[in-house]
């Protein structure tokens, strides 16, 4: 029985030290706004310092439409468009769930360890700009389209669209609610045709977009489930070895 355990628990701890993930990591297709220079920015504090200290030098006020325009320009070059997914040495749980029965279970919600990697999805760009504007304390939502994932910002009392995974070339003034009203086709003329084929296929026709609870957490399940199985994958071998080796008293005759 001590032997079972004790190769029960070597087993557990083997997939924490094997680097590899489900599929391949999506190339750089040289038409996104990319710069690989910007992967020094690999937390949520380190992208509110990088954005507070351009925002300082261009005197752009915190809070404000141009904050918020900055800040998205800096996601847009610091990823480009593909989703991110832990190893199986992070959080080997995760990976065999997503193997097992997918649901994309392995992809990426905590913001900082979305920021560990050059490319992230478009819920996972959203994400992270949804991350530095809780902390900032600017009210946001999510916008959700049938293939794609966006977000608004509260400011100066209006809500304002942002999308820094897709970078339509949308003019300031067109973000506003009430210019867009909500419809997915009076977004479609901002965004690039030629790297878009499928927008209508992402947007839909005559879609009205849902609009998500303000300031709401954003997959507030996966976020649970990555949670307790990244700390399940990295302790899990200890309770099998504590068993085969935990002193048990003698029975008395």
């Amino acid at each position: 029985m001590k032997l079972i355990l004790i190769t029960a628990g070597i087993l557990l701890l083997l997939p924490n030290f094997i680097n590899i993930q489900l599929g391949s990591n999506p190339s750089y297709d040289n038409k996104e706004q990319f710069n690989p220079h910007l992967s020094y920015i690999n937390s949520t504090q380190k992208l509110i310092e990088v954005a507070d200290s351009v925002a300082k030098q261009k005197s752009i006020s915190q809070g404000s439409l141009q904050y918020a325009v900055m800040l998205t320009g800096i996601l847009r070059e610091r990823f480009y468009h593909g989703f991110s997914r832990y190893p199986v040495n992070e959080n080997w749980i995760a990976v065999a769930a997503e193997y097992l029965f997918g649901y994309g279970l392995a992809y990426i919600v905590k913001p900082d360890d979305i920021l560990k990697y050059n490319f992230g999805g478009c819920s996972q760009q959203s994400i992270v700009l949804m991350e530095v504007m809780k902390r900032k304390n600017i009210s946001y939502r999510s916008v959700g389209f049938p293939h794609h994932y966006s977000t608004e910002l509260k400011l100066n009392n209006n809500w304002y669209y942002f999308d820094p995974n897709m970078e339509p070339n949308i003019p300031d003034s067109e973000r506003i609610a009430s210019k867009w009203t909500c419809c997915a086709d009076n977004l479609k003329k901002y965004y690039d045709t030629s790297r878009f084929p499928d927008l209508d296929w992402k947007f839909g026709n005559g879609h009205t977009v849902k609009l998500g609870k303000v300031d709401a957490p954003p997959a507030p399940n996966a976020f649970l489930f990555q949670s307790a199985t990244g700390y399940i994958s990295k302790s899990l071998w200890i309770f099998p070895l504590f068993l085969a080796f935990y002193p048990r008293k003698k029975k008395l005759k």
